[in-house]
């Protein structure tokens, strides 16, 4: 059946339905395996009703999805619940919480994501009501997560004192924590999660562990004895102890640098040692952690350990001769050259600009990133001769040089040196010019800087931004639109005025708008209206889709060894489609990670550029899923909804904070190991998909 008849079906067949659960907990809800909390499949690639939904949801069509929460077809009401968690629209909430009364419990578990995904702070009674007589694990899944999502306090001590099945108590723990990352929290919440670290249960203790390092130390500062205590007695390896080591350094407590130094040396878990390097650095002051920071660099078995200890000593300002000459020894040393990069800025604060400059200059034998590392460190040095570097780097042919040397000139840049403001005004006025993503969204908001107003940075901006387009230019065009707006001057709050029409891509509408709001008088508000739909995108090729099959691979040879990644057709079909097509045609191959970011992600795929700027002309949609960002969990990088296009990452451990924010698709199958070896500038040197061999889920009749 096709779209029209899909439509014409909904409206003549709408049927109400109230929720049939008891009024107690399902005590067989213990017993589901975890593999059911995932969505199930519906039958989407043999379904033209259900790809019709798709379609709408792609076109961001809010209106025809909620007509299709009153089809008869469960299966149509779920996969329109599920799309409008994409659409975000608010016209559908009422609709969707209508639908937390489905009789199907595949309709309940969507309708509640979808709800969680919608930012109404007003939805958390309707989804407390909803939990208490809800009886599918799945769906009380999903109801806890949207608390966690859009509740408020008072929401929060309604959940805090509902009983649920123990099978339960890790999302609850979870979605405690998305509401003190949301700052809605009381002190109730965090003597609950500090009662939980050491839970007999490993889910339960990660994730009320995971609280206290995504908020201010302030908030929960009279826990930090139970932060300690768990670090102290939990088992060596306990994931729980990664979050509780980077959870003390938001103390900044000098009584818990033995037990950091412990966990960096004697952590079983490399990122647990990741993280308490990475809370070192709170202390880097203190010669005694710069000596342990320093034996990481030096020893620790693994890379990203390896880099991190080195990341929190170069933010040491007064690095003494001993830390410089350890760093002089390291970059001339085989340690993997994201590591010696991270030392240049030591070397370059020390006086060592020749060392540094050594890096800095061109050469084939040389990786790449210690160039562009080099560069950045001499943006914090005052040598005469490093800015002469710096400016002849700025001009080079090769954007990503370019554009890292206009960085460290912007970071050199000072007003109190008007004799130089020529100079620097003329470079950052080639890297706008030079109509590069990179060079152009470095330097724009550097000409913003008043010392430039006068040598014509207002006109040139507003020239370069017409001699651009849209969809391909957005991200650069958005940076000039946020650099006119600290221009103190009538014609470009005109400009600016005259972006926010209908009919400019909806990206640089609201960037003209924000930067007004900026720009303008306390109480002034500009406002945009009208069609704010995005931008055009590729269309769904579902032959295509059906010959991959519902959970096709996506075979990943790299430097460091092979990774399989299983991907999921029905809960993100234009996501799998473009990554599919990509790797079919060979794009992939040769392709650098250009992001590793430890004990977080591995992001690469820039076939385009490289270096992480590059991305197709035409963007593709967002398509949030009911995929946890977990240990292993594959997503689309972007820079803002509707902006994806060919970037993957590759996330190191579990991080709820990406959940419904960044298309997930998949989950590594093997080769988690791999990932977490990776450093930036390993290749994917071949990429291949393999189509799921088993038979289809049959379509809904």
């Amino acid at each position: 059946m096709r779209l029209a008849c899909l439509a014409l079906a909904i409206l003549l067949v709408g049927c109400g339905h109230s929720n049939p659960a008891s009024s107690q907990f399902a005590s067989a809800a213990s017993s589901e395996p975890a593999a059911a909390l995932e969505r199930p499949a519906d039958g989407l690639l043999l379904s033209p009703d259900l790809q019709a939904l798709v379609d709408l949801q792609v076109r961001r069509d809010a209106d025809g999805l909620a007509i299709a929460l009153s089809h008869e077809d469960p299966q149509v009401r779920a996969r329109a619940a599920f799309g409008l968690a994409s659409v975000q629209a608010p016209s559908a909430v009422e609709a969707l919480r209508v639908a937390l009364g489905d009789p199907a419990p595949a309709v309940r578990a969507d309708a509640a994501f979808a709800l969680g995904q919608s930012a109404d702070t007003t939805l958390g009674v309707a989804l407390l009501t909803a939990l208490r007589t809800e009886t599918s694990p799945t769906v009380q899944r999903e109801l806890i997560d949207a608390i966690g999502k859009v509740g408020l306090k008072a929401d929060l001590s309604d959940l805090l004192r509902m009983p649920l099945p123990a099978q339960r108590e890790a999302d609850r723990a979870l979605a405690v924590a998305r509401l003190a990352q949301r700052d809605q929290m009381l002190p109730s919440g965090w003597a609950w999660l500090a009662g939980r670290l050491q839970a007999p249960r490993a889910l339960v203790r990660e994730n009320a562990a995971y609280a206290f390092v995504r908020v201010p130390a302030n908030a929960w500062a009279a826990h930090a004895d139970a932060v300690r205590a768990a670090l102290d007695q939990l088992e060596n390896a306990d994931p729980a102890r990664m979050h509780l080591a980077r959870a003390l350094g938001r103390l900044e407590g000098p009584q818990d640098i033995p037990r950091l130094v412990d966990a960096l040396g004697n952590a079983d878990d490399w990122r647990t040692r990741s993280n308490a390097a990475r809370s070192l650095q709170e202390f880097v002051s203190t010669s005694s952690v710069r000596d342990a920071l320093a034996a990481t660099v030096a020893n620790d078995p693994h890379a990203l350990v390896a880099l991190t200890a080195a990341n929190a000593l170069a933010t040491f300002d007064a690095p003494t001769q001993t830390d410089s000459d350890r760093a002089a020894a390291v970059v001339a040393g085989s340690r993997p050259a994201p590591v010696r990069a991270a030392l240049l800025p030591i070397l370059a604060r020390t006086g060592r600009d020749d060392l540094v400059r050594a890096q800095a200059a061109p050469s084939p034998e040389a990786p790449a990133l210690l160039r562009r590392a080099a560069l950045r460190a001499l943006g914090t040095s005052d040598d005469s001769a490093s800015l002469d570097l710096l400016f002849a780097a700025a001009a080079d042919e090769t954007a990503i040089v370019a554009s890292t040397a206009l960085g460290a000139l912007r970071s050199r840049w000072n007003e109190s040196k008007p004799a130089q403001a020529q100079r620097y005004f003329d470079a950052f006025a080639a890297g706008v010019s030079r109509n590069d993503l990179a060079t152009t969204t470095l330097a724009a908001p550097a000409l913003a800087d008043s010392a430039f107003w006068d040598l014509g940075a207002g006109p040139l901006l507003k020239q370069v931004y017409r001699e651009m387009t849209s969809p391909a230019d957005v991200e650069p065009m958005a940076a000039i639109l946020q650099a006119l707006g600290q221009i103190h001057d009538g014609s470009s709050i005109d400009f600016l005025l005259g972006v926010t029409v209908e009919g400019e891509h909806p990206v640089l509408r609201r960037a003209a708008r924000d930067a007004l709001n900026e720009r303008l008088v306390d109480g002034v508000d500009v406002e945009i209206s009208g069609d704010d739909a995005t931008s055009g995108t590729t269309s769904i090729d579902w032959a295509h889709l059906a010959k991959l099959g519902e959970h096709p691979r996506l075979t990943l040879e790299t430097s460091r060894g092979t990774v399989v990644i299983e991907m999921d057709s029905e809960a993100a079909p234009q996501t799998v489609q473009m990554i599919t097509r990509t790797a079919a045609g060979g794009l992939y191959d040769g392709v650098p990670f250009h992001r590793v970011v430890s004990n977080f992600v591995a992001q690469g795929g820039d076939y385009f550029r490289r270096d992480g700027w590059g991305g197709p002309e035409t963007p593709i949609r967002s398509e949030f899923t009911r995929i946890r960002y977990e240990t292993g969990t594959i997503g689309m990088a972007s820079s803002g909804k509707d902006t994806e296009g060919v970037q993957f990452f590759v996330t190191h451990s579990p991080q709820p904070h990406l959940d419904g924010r960044y298309t997930a698709f998949g989950r590594v199958l093997r080769g988690q190991k791999v990932i977490d070896a990776l450093v930036e500038g390993d290749l994917v040197t071949r990429a291949r998909v393999l189509p799921d061999q088993r038979p289809l889920t049959t379509a809904p009749e």
